[in-house]
């Protein structure tokens, strides 16, 4: 293409002019599988997986490493069993995703239980399952110990942080008008400093509770390591305050860095600030461990046998997905302006941007066309009453109806909030590994869509 409308890298590539994903032919899955269609390259995943791993493995020869695949970003059952196989642990939030951990055969020591509002139920079935329990409030507190005693065992559990950064007013690249310090205070989840405080003069009178450790997470704010470092830091003050109120010898076996870390192309349609250079997995690691390793040993922690863990989403999926959308038809004004409009049957919400994108929420190519020259200016338009101006004016070979148009970049927190605006039946989702291609999630049928709807007597 003259202009560049998307990077080709792994997994993809151009071969004869088509678009191949592995070693399958974009546009040939489109007519085999049908559109709109979410793929995933199963060696990408697996291969941004053991990267992540084995860097912080060579950074944090003290103790172990668990990589817990945030399954939020792509919560499909053969996704996350994939992972599985692998060794991956898993970050879960809610009873959703606690089942699909258990389904997917995640090793249950390998599973926490996280987020905000956790239920009664949600969290005695964690404790006995043996899984540790990421505390949010005083009342999961209260919740974890009354469990534990009814059941006759015993609960993990760690106290999710809100570390303070104090002075930094560094702006957060998902709100760039908001600082992180605030987003990271501001936002719900995890326990407010104040209540930790009560938290902690109540937990020694636990029979039930074993606390092993501490879990943070700034999310995807910042790329920076310095940002990186000072949260880290203001951690292992939280650490080290833990340990004021459970006894001077108490120290965590396992210590939470939850995510945040960006893809490696970071080309994000829900991050507003991403032009600025990405950290490789290897800076990540050497970054956050260094910092850890430094604050913890002047804060007098012995750092031997600390289990550390690492929740990377987007690191993991997003540049291993690609949507394809079929073009039904192309049209031209003018008589008042000139403009190309080229419809697809895809949709903003299947691709979880807005109706009005000026410029391309994703790097695209025509699959069929992936290195003709690109002459137009379009709107790829989708297939709702919404405006869905999915890209305005964007540069792309000639089109005609039956082209297909993939976007790229969208393994990660894509697919899974798609809905049935204009009654639309959600899109499937195909992995490839190779040469083959299976279906992991099947395309909803209209009957699925409405099947839970429920008509009363009086209007039957």
């Amino acid at each position: 293409m003259s202009e560049d409308n998307g990077s080709v890298t792994d997994p993809l590539s151009i071969r004869g002019g088509r678009l191949f994903i592995d070693e399958c032919d974009a546009a040939a899955l489109a007519e085999r599988f049908g559109t709109p269609l979410f793929v995933v390259s199963e060696k990408k995943i697996l291969d941004n997986y053991h990267r992540y791993a084995s860097a912080f493995e060579k950074c944090w020869p003290e103790g172990r490493v668990r990589v817990m695949a945030s399954i939020k970003a792509n919560p499909i059952t053969a996704v996350v069993k994939l992972l599985a196989r692998e060794g991956a642990g898993c970050d879960t939030f809610g009873a959703g995703e606690l089942e699909l951990a258990l389904r997917a055969g995640i090793d249950p020591a390998k599973i926490a239980v996280n987020g905000s509002i956790k239920s009664r139920a949600s969290i005695r079935r964690a404790v006995e399952l043996g899984l540790d329990v990421i505390l949010d409030s005083p009342a999961e507190l209260e919740y974890c110990e009354e469990e534990a005693a009814d059941l006759g065992i015993r609960c993990r559990a760690l106290y999710r942080v809100k570390p303070w950064l104090g002075d930094l007013d560094e702006p957060s690249d998902f709100f760039p008008e908001r600082s992180i310090r605030d987003m990271t205070q501001t936002a719900k989840y995890g326990i407010p400093n104040s209540e930790l405080m009560g938290m902690l003069r109540r937990s020694p009178e636990l029979e039930h509770v074993d606390f092993v450790g501490a879990h943070m997470h700034m999310g995807r704010h910042s790329k920076k390591a310095d940002v990186w470092e000072k949260l880290i830091e203001s951690f292992v003050e939280r650490i080290a305050t833990i340990r004021e109120h459970l006894g001077g010898d108490w120290a965590p076996s396992v210590v939470s860095f939850g995510g945040g870390m960006a893809a490696d192309a970071d080309l994000e349609s829900r991050v507003t600030v991403t032009d600025y250079e990405t950290p490789k997995a290897t800076e990540y690691a050497e970054f956050i461990t260094s910092a850890f390793r430094g604050a913890m040993r002047g804060a007098e922690f012995d750092t031997r046998g600390i289990t550390i863990e690492i929740e990377p989403g987007r690191a993991l999926f997003n540049d291993a997905g690609i949507h394809l959308a079929r073009v039904h038809n192309v049209k031209h004004e003018t008589e008042n302006l000139e403009r190309r409009w080229v419809e697809t049957d895809t949709s903003e919400c299947f691709l979880s941007v807005g109706s009005l994108n000026l410029t391309a929420p994703f790097p695209y190519r025509v699959a069929n066309k992936a290195d003709a020259e690109s002459t137009w200016k379009a709107d790829i338009a989708g297939i709702t009453c919404n405006y869905e101006c999915l890209a305005e004016q964007v540069p792309l070979p000639p089109m005609e109806a039956g082209d297909v148009i993939a976007f790229l970049n969208t393994g990660s927190y894509i697919e899974v909030y798609g809905c049935n605006f204009n009654g639309l039946p959600r899109p499937g989702v195909l992995l490839v590994s190779g040469a083959e291609a299976d279906m992991i999630k099947r395309a909803e049928s209209l009957d699925e869509v409405f099947a839970r709807d429920i008509l009363p007597a009086r209007l039957a």
